[in-house]
């Protein structure tokens, strides 16, 4: 059989153009699951199909709708910009409009997402779609408001009763392996007095975007025991850190300076290293993970002084737990650290020590909040102490709090606690108890 040229030319031609033909879009089976509300895998298969079929108007809307749904409201960004430029029917370029005003606010970029939203409410939608345009401009107002620096001063004075300021045994005399029994000086037994304590505080807070922020803040504390003022302490302390991260996890890294003074004379000084990473779990459950370095250095008030030989450096790790619900606050740490000697004279001052602590807060209303907090640590320090025992110091401690919050208004509260300490150690120099008991408030402006 004998075919004619223009047979096999149109055989030849139907059978390339059936090689070569584009399967449809698939906006049908993106648009049921979006109604199905499937965001996730219409967004996985919108973004298989995205090099074919992008500037297709129809498909880059339901790509769109995909994406900003699935938590992925960048991609929506490019694609309702190509719908509202090229959308012939009105109806739907107004809807890109408004979503791609959506997709602005979650990237946060508020100036955009006002407009659009603004040119929307200018065409006098219906009234629905007005209340939803406003209600968006509102939440533009309250994240810009958010957003702007802001600086805060909290006066927090308060009162109270000490029956050991200076952490001291109340043994008069001390039991030594080589001579018998020491008396020790008034000086350094146990003190009981009355005092008052005074902290201000300013803090600055400047958001750099929705999820970043730079923090300052100055504390400033002084400690007065009313009968002696040998052992009044003071205190300044400064703070700088940069947060970042999501709702899922925030990080903060920041650096601390401290000054102490003892009786008005310059004791000693504290640098610090933070780093803390936070990590929000499901049901009110939070995981952290926070690291430390830290130098401290003791001053000499006289030539003679070997305060210097305390100094130390101090590496810090630990873990918190804490779950929220809707009246209780509980939270679980975890630590584990080592205080480094620097001068080989004060090798006994280094130590390694680990413990935990557990807090919880009861939101009994609105206004008042009972709490309790209880902490155990034990110590093992590093060389024989330099006294008559002849001995490596080894110290078991434990303390607890109870307290009361009172916020009567916004802005001020009133609180009471009282605390108890109690540190077992081999060498008994270094047993004391101690309980405090304090009142006061904390106004802030």
């Amino acid at each position: 059989m004998r075919l004619s040229p223009l047979l096999v030319l149109t055989l030849l031609c139907g059978g390339s153009f059936s090689a070569f033909a584009q399967t449809p879009p698939p906006n049908i089976e993106l648009d049921q699951l979006i109604k199905q509300r499937q965001y996730q895998q219409a967004y996985a298969l919108a973004t298989s199909q995205l090099t074919e079929w992008e500037g297709n108007t129809d498909f880059d809307f339901l790509y769109g709708v995909a994406a900003i749904e699935s938590g992925n409201p960048n991609e929506a960004v490019f694609a309702f910009e190509r719908v509202s430029r090229t959308a012939a029917n009105q109806v739907l370029r107004q809807r890109a409009r408004l979503e791609l005003a959506r997709a602005h606010f979650l990237t946060n970029n508020l100036t955009a997402a006002e407009d659009l939203f603004n040119r929307v409410l200018a065409t006098n939608p219906p009234v629905n779609v007005q209340n939803n345009v406003r209600t968006f401009l509102a939440l533009i107002d309250a994240r810009r408001d958010e957003q702007r620096a802001s600086i805060t001063f909290i006066v927090s004075p308060s009162f109270g009763h000490d029956n050991n300021i200076n952490s001291a045994t109340s043994q008069g005399l001390i039991d030594t392996p080589f001579f018998g029994e020491i008396a020790l000086s008034e000086d350094g037994l146990k003190t009981e007095d009355d005092f008052t304590d005074l902290t201000a505080g300013l803090f600055y807070k400047r958001p750099i975007t929705r999820d970043k922020s730079l923090d300052m803040s100055l504390n400033l504390n002084q400690h007065d025991n009313l009968s002696t003022d040998t052992f009044d302490l003071s205190y300044a302390l400064g703070d700088v850190s940069y947060s970042y991260g999501d709702q899922k996890n925030r990080y903060r890294h920041g650096i601390q300076a401290q000054k102490a003074f003892l009786d008005g004379d310059a004791y000693q000084t504290t640098y610090r290293l933070n780093n803390t990473w936070q990590r929000a779990g499901s049901n009110g459950w939070y995981q952290s993970l926070s690291g430390t370095l830290a130098a401290t250095r003791y001053d000499n008030q006289r030539s003679t002084d070997k305060n210097h030989w305390k100094n130390t450096n101090q590496a810090l790790v630990s873990l918190g737990l804490t779950k929220l619900t809707r009246s209780f606050t509980n939270g679980l740490t975890l630590f584990v650290g080592q205080d480094k000697a620097l001068h080989s004279r004060g090798k006994h001052n280094g130590k390694s020590f680990q413990g935990l602590a557990y807090s919880v807060y009861w939101r009994f209303n609105s206004e008042h909040t009972p709490f309790a907090r209880i902490s155990l640590q034990t110590s093992k320090y590093d060389d024989k102490h330099p006294t008559f025992f002849n001995d490596t110091r080894s110290d078991d401690s434990v303390s607890a709090t109870l307290g009361w919050v009172w916020q009567y208004s916004p802005k001020l509260s009133a609180n009471i606690e009282s605390s108890y300490s109690d540190n077992n150690s081999n060498i008994p120099l270094f047993e004391y108890t101690r309980v405090k008991v304090q009142a006061g408030i904390r106004y802030q402006f």
